[in-house]
Formats: C-alpha cells, sequence, structure tokens
C-alpha cells in the first residue's frame, strides 16, 4: 500500500512539472511614461511610482521627463511617426485630435470592467475626454481654475482705499478699481492694476463672461465673433489703452517678470490683481509665503443680463494620459492601470493623483479630493477655488482645434495693436475659422 502511494505521489509530481514546463515565463512590461511635469516634480512622481510597480509585479514605469522646447513638435512626431511612449501626458485638444485620427485607445471598457464612478471629477473635466462616445483619458491636474479666478492683493487693495472683502464681481466694478490701483508713467506702467491679458486665450476668457460662446452647440459654427464677441474684444482693448497707454507697454512691463519665480509682479506688489491658473497656490507659499492674498471669481459684464461669471476649461492645457494604439493587450491594460492611479484612485494609503495635487497646494479634478481638510490647512480661500471650478464649463472641442484657436489669436493681436477694429478681427478669424471646420465635418462625412 505504501508503496502504491509512493509511485502515485511520483506520478503526480511528474505531471505538475509537466504542466509547469509548458508554461512560459512572464515577460516584463516597460512602459515610458512621457510627461512635462519637470525635474522639480519628479521626486513626487516616483513616490507614486514606486508603489505602483510594487503592486504590479513585472511591470516598470519609465518616467521620462519632456523638456518644453518644441513640444508639439516633439509630440506630433513621436505619434504620426509610430514610435510614441506608452503613456503619454498630453493636452485636452490633443486627446481629441489623437483619438479622430485613431493614433490612441479608448479606455472606455476598462472603466466599465472596474466599475469607475466617473461622477467623482467634476463635469468641467471629464467632459473634454470623450470624443466620438468613447472615452479616452482621465483628468490631473484641473484644466478647470485655469480661467474662473483671479488672485489679489489685499494689502494694496487697503491702501488705495479698496474693500479688501470686496473684489470686483463685475467688468464695471474691476475698471472703477483699476482707476483707483493702476499708476502709469507715461509709457511705463509702475503699478499694474489687473492684467486682463491681451492675447487670443484671454479673449476666449472674457468672452465667456459675457455670454458668448466659441462654437455652435452642434460643433459646425463658430460664433464667437457674435454681439457678444465684439462687444469683449472692443472692452479689453479699451482697457488696454486706457490703464496700459496700449499693447507695447503692457509687452513691456510683462517681459520683466516671470510666473513661477519671486520675480512674479503680484508677489513684488507691483500688481493688484492677476488672473492665473491654480498652479499659482503652491508658488504663492514657495516664493510669497507672508503675501495677504484674496481669491474671487472672474469678473462678468453687468450690462449683460444673461452673463455670469464662469471658467472654460480647458482653454490652454488642462492634461490627460493618453495610450497609443497597437500596444500587446497585456501592455495596454496596465498603461491603463497607470493612467487610473495618477487620476483617479484616492484613500488615506494611496499615492496617486490626489495626494499629487495636495503636495503641491493645488486643486484636483475628483470632488472628495478637494474636501480633504488639509486644502483649507494650506490655503484660507479654499472655499471660493472650490466655486470657481465649480462654475466652470467644458469648453467646446474639435479636432482642428489648435488651427482655430491660432487665427483667433493672430487677428485679436492685429485688434489689440489697432490694425484692425475687434469687429473687422473677429470677422477675418471667423471666416478662416469656419473653413476649417467646414473641411473637418466633409472629411468624415
Amino acid at each position: 500500500m505504501r508503496k502504491l502511494q509512493i509511485v502515485l505521489l511520483v506520478s503526480l509530481l511528474v505531471g505538475l512539472l509537466g504542466i509547469v514546463g509548458t508554461v512560459a515565463p512572464q515577460e516584463e512590461i516597460v512602459l515610458d511614461f512621457w510627461n512635462w511635469w519637470g525635474v522639480q516634480r519628479e521626486p513626487l512622481m516616483q513616490e507614486i511610482i514606486g508603489p505602483f510597480q510594487e503592486e504590479h509585479p513585472g511591470v516598470t514605469i519609465n518616467n521620462v521627463v519632456q523638456g518644453w522646447d518644441r513640444r508639439a513638435e516633439v509630440v506630433l512626431t513621436a505619434m504620426a511617426g509610430g514610435e510614441p511612449p506608452e503613456i503619454m501626458m498630453a493636452t485636452r485638444a490633443e486627446i481629441v485630435r489623437f483619438a479622430a485620427e485613431g493614433l490612441i485607445v479608448p479606455i472606455t471598457k476598462y472603466v466599465e470592467e472596474d466599475g469607475l464612478d466617473l461622477s467623482a471629477f467634476y463635469p468641467s473635466e471629464i467632459e473634454t475626454m470623450w470624443w466620438n462616445g468613447e472615452l479616452y483619458s482621465m483628468p490631473m491636474p484641473t484644466a478647470g481654475g485655469e480661467t474662473s479666478f483671479y488672485v489679489y492683493n489685499k494689502t494694496l487693495f487697503a491702501e488705495h482705499g479698496l474693500d479688501p472683502e470686496n473684489p470686483p464681481a463685475t467688468w464695471q466694478e474691476l475698471w472703477a478699481a483699476s482707476e483707483v490701483l493702476n499708476q502709469r508713467s507715461g509709457n511705463v506702467i509702475d503699478l499694474m492694476a489687473a492684467d486682463i491679458g491681451v492675447s487670443g486665450n484671454a479673449f476666449l476668457s472674457w468672452l465667456y463672461t459675457n455670454n458668448g460662446a466659441l462654437y455652435s452647440e452642434d460643433l459646425r459654427s463658430v460664433t464667437f465673433n457674435s454681439p457678444e464677441g465684439v462687444e469683449t474684444l472692443q472692452w479689453m482693448y479699451d482697457y488696454v489703452q486706457t490703464f496700459y497707454g496700449g499693447v507695447e507697454n503692457h509687452i513691456d512691463f510683462m517681459a520683466q517678470t516671470t510666473g513661477e519665480s519671486a520675480e512674479n509682479p503680484l508677489f513684488q506688489g507691483r500688481q493688484a490683481i492677476q488672473f492665473p491658473n491654480v498652479s499659482i497656490f503652491g508658488h504663492l507659499a514657495t516664493f510669497a509665503p507672508d503675501l495677504d492674498y484674496g481669491v474671487a471669481l472672474r469678473p462678468y459684464n453687468a450690462d449683460n443680463p444673461d452673463a455670469r461669471s464662469q471658467g472654460i476649461a480647458p482653454l490652454g492645457f488642462g492634461w490627460g494620459y493618453v495610450i497609443p494604439a497597437g500596444l500587446s493587450p497585456e501592455a495596454e491594460r496596465a498603461a491603463y492601470d497607470f493612467v487610473r492611479r495618477i487620476t483617479y484612485d484616492m484613500g488615506e494609503d494611496v499615492k496617486g493623483g490626489c495626494w499629487f495635487m495636495q503636495e503641491q497646494a493645488r486643486p484636483s479634478p475628483l470632488i472628495a479630493c478637494n474636501e480633504d481638510p488639509v486644502f483649507y490647512e494650506l490655503n484660507p480661500n479654499w472655499d471660493n477655488v472650490k466655486a470657481a471650478l465649480e462654475a466652470d464649463i467644458a469648453l467646446p472641442i474639435v479636432p482642428p482645434q489648435s488651427q482655430i484657436q491660432s487665427f483667433i489669436t493672430e487677428y485679436v493681436d492685429l485688434a489689440m495693436f489697432g490694425e484692425l477694429s475687434p469687429q473687422e478681427a473677429l470677422d477675418l478669424a471667423a471666416e478662416e475659422s469656419q473653413a476649417v471646420l467646414d473641411a473637418y465635418w466633409s472629411s468624415i462625412e
């Protein structure tokens, strides 16, 4: 009997060894992750990557920090040339374009399999991650807060007899405050009341506080040359002439400054109001920890009964993370898992997108993340920051977005320099933009 048991045991072991011998060893998955977070944030990203790799044996994430020089060209070359990284940080406009061209894969099936609740994100953040019914990424950091609020120097307000607890809420109040705050010696701006911006993106930011819009609801027509658009650009031009003495003086003033250092004019007391993005809070903590500042929503046109304060997300950047087409199923799933970690996953012991934002004192696209008491400790104006994010709407995006925005920039510049009237500039920009938009829709019909 004992001999029979030994024989059976040996047979079983041989069988098991035979089975094991037929299984190929798992191949290591190496994912290059291109991002533009900069070397100063590299240690934070590595703190996310380390635990992720421990939880996903056989998966290696190469954190490849990219430079800003010729960024758009480098990205397009990599995607179109067939040698993209396995995961890439991309702007919202790039996400829509790459999705329309079939260069990246949707992540809808993975999100559904994992049962993720996309209502965890602000609507303005997640809406621009879709194209043609498929989800292609999840957001981190916010695109919201890019145009919806301003920061102001309470000390300068008080010194000039303005109530620091009641900052301007309308275009008209901003103009009145600027008459008190602004100081100019000829063509030299000594104290800039507010930098309202002079670019095409600044125009779009103000357009949406005058009940204007970039496109029609069906995305088939450009509408920025509406009466609301012309009124907006005229108001910007008049402000620039009145308080800067012309766009050239604004350019000279800004040439002496930089946003991400102690040279920021707001930090130096040479500017009373600034319209930054949410990264400002980390820079304030670093370069101007003693500045007494407030946060308020972007002013709207009180003369337009349909206007209200709102920001548009995303106007410029607002990052997502995309996965190129052509990866193996195993690599694609691993890439998605990492995208999920840096955008969606949060918890007391989870180092993901929420933690990454908190470490920089800037808000997250995840609503629950921004309810963490730590934000109130970092920023006494946190309720106003959340209000700005809640007031944001998603700027519509079409695949030829960058080309259309370049037309707007070109002609807004001509209006700001006085070479064209606001009406002429916007009509010409609309004519060229509409031609591009018509060509796109015709190409896919």
